[in-house]
């Protein structure tokens, strides 16, 4: 828009010389306006000014052209007729109407200079009239549009614990290597490592339960049906394929890495060893409030000892021997240890004997650290830290485990019949035949390399004629 020439040319407002942005107006003209307003006793005198009014000042120093009134920030006067006064020239263009805004009280003051309102002090209407406020210039009080100046509000960084949880739960937690695979990589993979460092801060907020639950989410819980040292197992209903499944959770939080990793060591040697028959079956896991949670197979019950009201036939022995000892030859074989075969982590589904519980599990090769199960199913060269046959261990482990069922009632912690399982003296099993009671003490022999191995009890004969005579 081009400038409108008249008398307002000239009026220097500013304590710092400030420069105006518009020198192309005339300030000879708007001199005599200058004058007039000096001559009128009613309005304040060029001293009470101060340096506000200083003619030694360039002529582009503090001029107010029309540009300035007709910006936006600026309410333009109803009455446009009034601007025909100034016919100084005979480009008498009036400015557009400026939007109606509204106006808040402020006691600020801007470094060098006083701010202008849009309060008709200064206006083109009252300067035709020769009337200025009072209040003009140097008062504390002025009115600035909210949109034209406005304090810097700073807002207190705030983050909802919904998103907290959100984010921690969408960073993927760190890839461990899993040392059951004879393949796997010597490096552990973490890319998310500094994402997961800055939600490391926030976890507090969840650890109370007051995150996103996948095992609530995904899951409904039906009951307890088991309870260890280190974890519970429920019974669950799956909310998205309506089946059911073991779910196994830790029972305390496990906040240190080490803490972690040793309880990672059971899901990383399920996934190793893949599905077999005699194996409950894996199917995924994950860490939720500090605590690892495990999806598993579920089956009909276990074989403690303490459920059964009754000893186990010849027969059901060696089904039950059979079955666990070809999951012992499938483990084996991959060079991995269970190290605590007892009855509780013996589990029956449809008729079918299942290995369970790896929370031992360790490699045969002693290149991971070496946890002994129970006690009582333990042979003497583990107790006393001697690890160099670790598969022959599983193998007594589960001959005395047989022993129990046979005999159908738990085996004390300690006492002379405990002792005596571990130096290979087997008490006479009346009912039973001579060819399982020796295959029984070949198993407890208390020199590991006596003791037969699991592919030598898959094939030996006597588990053939009576499994054929079972199948028949």
């Amino acid at each position: 828009m081009s400038a409108m020439k008249g008398p307002l040319e000239r009026l220097h407002l500013s304590e710092s010389h400030h420069q105006s942005p518009f020198p192309n107006s005339d300030p000879a003209r708007f001199q005599c306006l200058l004058d007039s307003v000096a001559s009128d006793p009613s309005l304040p005198s060029s001293s009470s000014l101060g340096a506000d009014l200083d003619p030694n000042l360039d002529d582009k120093d503090g001029i107010l052209s029309q540009d300035f009134f007709c910006t936006p920030d600026y309410i333009t006067p109803e009455n446009q007729n009034t601007f025909n006064g100034f016919d100084c020239s005979k480009e008498n263009i009036p400015c557009p109407k400026s939007p109606e805004k509204t106006t808040v009280k402020s006691k600020r003051r801007r470094q060098g200079h006083y701010v202008i309102s849009s309060d008709p002090v200064l206006s083109p209407t009252l300067f035709g009239n020769q009337e200025v406020g009072k209040d003009a210039i140097g008062i504390d009080d002025i009115e600035i549009e909210n949109t034209t100046v406005s304090e810097v509000r700073k807002t207190t960084n705030y983050v909802s614990q919904s998103a907290v949880a959100l984010r921690c739960r969408v960073t993927p937690p760190p890839c461990f290597k899993n040392p059951y695979l004879k393949d796997a990589s010597q490096m552990e993979i973490d890319p998310f490592g500094n994402q997961r460092s800055k939600c490391a801060a926030f976890l507090p907020a969840m650890k109370d339960g007051n995150g996103l639950s996948r095992y609530r989410a995904d899951f409904h819980e039906i009951e307890q049906i088991g309870r260890g040292n280190f974890s519970h197992v429920f019974k669950v209903l799956n909310r998205i394929d309506g089946c059911l499944y073991a779910v196994k959770q830790s029972i305390r939080q496990l906040h240190q890495d080490t803490e972690r990793r040793k309880a990672l060591m059971e899901v990383q040697c399920l996934a190793a060893l893949g599905s077999h028959a005699n194996i409950v079956g894996y199917y995924t896991s994950w860490f939720e409030n500090e605590k690892l949670y495990i999806q598993m197979e579920l089956c009909d019950h276990s074989l403690c000892v303490d459920s059964f009201s009754r000893r186990f036939t010849e027969g059901e022995i060696l089904v039950a021997l059979y079955q666990i000892a070809k999951a012992l030859q499938f483990m084996h074989e991959r060079g991995i240890a269970h190290l605590d075969v007892k009855p509780d982590n013996i589990y029956v589904k449809n008729g079918i004997y299942k290995l369970g519980d790896f929370g031992c599990a360790t490699l045969l090769d002693k290149s991971l650290p070496i946890e002994e199960g129970d006690a009582r199913y333990m042979p003497s060269e583990i107790l006393n830290e001697k690890h160099d046959d670790l598969d022959k261990a599983d193998i007594f482990s589960l001959g005395v485990a047989m022993y129990e069922l046979i005999r159908g009632s738990p085996l004390p912690e300690e006492g002379p019949q405990t002792l005596n399982l571990k130096k290979g003296k087997l008490p006479l099993l009346p009912g039973h035949s001579l060819q399982l009671q020796n295959l029984l003490k070949a198993m407890l022999d208390p020199n590991p390399v006596c003791r037969p191995s699991a592919k030598e009890l898959v094939e030996n004969l006597m588990f053939h004629r009576v499994l054929k005579n079972a199948w028949a």
